[in-house]
């Protein structure tokens, strides 16, 4: 090793000594989910649900109609009278729209079921 090298990898030695450990601040991992809540409409979510429709280009819904609500925002909805749904277009909500599919089937289940 050259004279210049060792004095050069010393310096860079000492200037790395000198210099404190500093943490690098990280913010927490954001989770890449967040629950999904299903649920029966009531009358306060009828202003939501006309701008439901409205984004997706769609009827607003009619008869009781169920929920998906994911992080306080409904996503998408389901009529029970007919089985159309509605969405909305800038969130991905397909897998919503499949689980409300879901859950209306055990709803009509039970209810043929209690007849």
């Amino acid at each position: 090793m050259s004279a210049i090298a060792s004095n050069q990898s010393r310096s860079l030695r000492s200037h790395l000594q000198a210099v404190p450990a500093t943490r690098i601040q990280t913010a927490a991992p954001q989770p890449r989910w967040s629950a999904l809540m299903i649920r029966l409409a009531v009358a306060a979510d009828a202003q939501q649900l006309r701008h439901l429709a409205q984004m997706d280009s769609a009827r607003p819904l009619s008869g009781q109609t169920l929920l998906a609500e994911q992080g306080g925002s409904i996503i998408a909805a389901l009529s029970l009278a007919d089985g159309s749904a509605i969405a909305d277009p800038f969130v991905a909500s397909a897998d919503a729209v499949a689980m409300l599919r879901v859950r209306a089937a055990q709803l009509n289940s039970d209810s043929a079921a209690a007849a």
